[in-house]
This record gives structure tokens, sequence and C-alpha cells, in this order.
């Protein structure tokens, strides 16, 4: 008979349960999801899982700043990589922008119930690692357009209108439809790259 999970497993299994809860919240909603179900997902009692967090609030926390915090460690870092020219910073953005929301498609799409779901301090805190990325995002394309590399009239529309862009892509895109990933990726590139006149 496997041993059940405990308080034993610590850090391992805070990482799994954000990973079942993030599942669960993607497939059913944050709202149709309770603390015993994702207990019972991880194979712990309901005692177990509130010595990891104090509540489901907690737990939806805990998946959105993990989730921001690892995005914006891997791409701001490149969009304010000088050595690199804003073009190159911009295509490098799009590509991981693109695949950490397809590789990490149910804890960034657990996003949707945050201005409701979190208390202000959490939603301060989401909201600072998005406006860190974003004011990267647009420093960039300001530096390209200085630089005359970039064709762009208003740099701050043009920031809104990539990142709502790139954004809404996990919104319809599967594997399993017309373009592949990588196919979707280059396609994304390009039609970004026309967007700034890069």
């Amino acid at each position: 008979m496997a041993r059940k999970k405990s308080l034993d497993d610590g850090p391992a299994l805070r990482g799994l349960i954000l990973g079942r809860a993030s599942e669960l919240f993607h497939e059913r909603g944050y709202g149709a999801t309770s603390i015993r179900d994702i207990a019972d997902a991880v194979g712990i009692s309901s005692s177990t899982m509130y010595h990891h967090f104090t509540n489901k609030q907690d737990v939806l926390h805990a998946i959105v700043s993990r989730f921001m915090t690892d995005f914006v460690a891997a791409t701001v870092p490149v969009l304010r990589d000088r050595s690199l020219p804003p073009a190159e910073r911009i295509r490098r953005t799009v590509r991981r922008h693109l695949e950490l929301s397809d590789d990490r498609r149910p804890e960034l799409l657990v996003g949707n119930p945050i201005r409701y779901a979190l208390d202000p301090a959490q939603q301060e805190e989401g909201i600072r690692l998005q406006t860190a990325y974003h004011d990267a995002v647009r420093d960039t394309l300001a530096e390209g357009a200085a630089a005359g590399v970039f064709r762009i009239d208003d740099v701050a529309l043009t920031t809104m209108a990539v990142l709502d862009m790139l954004n809404g892509v996990r919104e319809w895109f599967s594997p399993a439809g017309r373009l592949s990933r990588d196919e979707l990726v280059t396609a994304y590139v390009a039609l970004v790259e026309r967007l700034i006149g890069a």
C-alpha cells in the first residue's frame, strides 16, 4: 500500500499542490474547485492541505505569483540586455512569451479570477510583476524608435497592442490545430516585427 503524502514531503509537496490546483482551476474554474478537491487530487488530507495554505485564495495567489515571477525572470533580463539590438530583444521576448504561456497554460489561465479572488495586497504584487514586464517592453520599443530601427508613432499604444496580441494566443492556440507551436511563434515574431516597423 502506497504511503499517503504527509507534512514530511515539505517543499516537494507544496509544488505538487500548486501543480494539481492549477490544473483543476484550469479545467473546472476557480469557483468550482474546493480545497477538498485539491487535497484529493494530490492524495493528502484536508488538514495537511491547510498546513501548507491558509485557504483556496492562498493557493491561487501562490500559483499566480510563481508563474509571474518566473515569467518576469525569463523576459525582463532579455529586454534590458543592452548588448543585444532592440529588434533581437523583441524577437527573443516574443518567443519566450508564447512558449512560457503554452508550457504553463493552466498557471497562466488561472490568473483570470485575480481581480475578484485575490486581496488587494496580493493583487498589488501581481500588478507590480506585470508592470515590470510592460515597462521593459515599452522601454525597448522606445529605444528602437529613437534609434530609427522601429517605425512607431505612439510607443505606449504600440506596447499595449503587442502585449494584447501575445496574451490573446493562450485563448485559442491548440497544438492539434492548423499551426504547430514553432510555426505559430515564427508567424507571431513576423507579425510583431511588422507592427513595430522593424
